[in-house]
């Protein structure tokens, strides 16, 4: 009985050191990368994609009343960012650069924002599992020297920009 007893101390002793390496294990065969940190790894064509693509849709095409065309309201302008970034972090921008009268979304004709310039070198830290930071110096003529920081965060399907800071 004693001799039975030990067994099964040692046999449970090895599934609880073999069974949660083996389940925690997201290695695919053929890589040899988690899963997880295969969708981490970020291009340098996505970091400009995500920021020029953000630009691209605060800068819209205006008549010459600076009626915006293609959306009537802040809220669709707001909804067309949906894949790039929250609405957290473009809501500020859309209220600094436009207003809605009369059924209808206006451009305040003005200078964009601090941006980041993908001429331009920058430095990506890893912060958490699935989010980066993107640091940038930059120079312009209007703003002299700042920084900016995006928060970069990597959810199915794919990255999006969560925080923006500028210095």
């Amino acid at each position: 009985m004693m001799r039975l007893i030990f067994i099964l101390i040692i046999l449970g002793i090895c599934a609880i050191l073999v069974v949660p390496s083996f389940a925690n294990s997201d290695r695919p065969m053929e890589q040899g990368m988690p899963i997880q940190e295969m969708h981490q790894l970020i291009s340098q064509d996505e970091i400009v994609n995500l920021t020029d693509e953000f630009m691209n849709i605060l800068v819209q095409e205006t008549d010459e009343d600076y009626q915006v065309k293609a959306y009537e309201d802040k809220a669709s302008l707001l909804q067309a960012f949906y894949h790039i970034t929250t609405e957290e972090v473009v809501k500020p921008y859309v209220d600094t650069y436009y207003y809605e009268q009369n059924g209808a979304l206006y451009i305040i004709p003005t200078e964009t924002p601090p941006w980041f310039d993908k001429q331009n070198d920058y430095d990506v830290l890893q912060l958490e599992e699935n989010k980066i930071l993107v640091k940038q110096e930059n120079q312009s003529d209007l703003y002299g020297a700042y920084r900016i920081d995006l928060e970069l965060t990597y959810a199915t399907p794919g990255w999006k920009i969560t925080k923006i800071t500028h210095h």
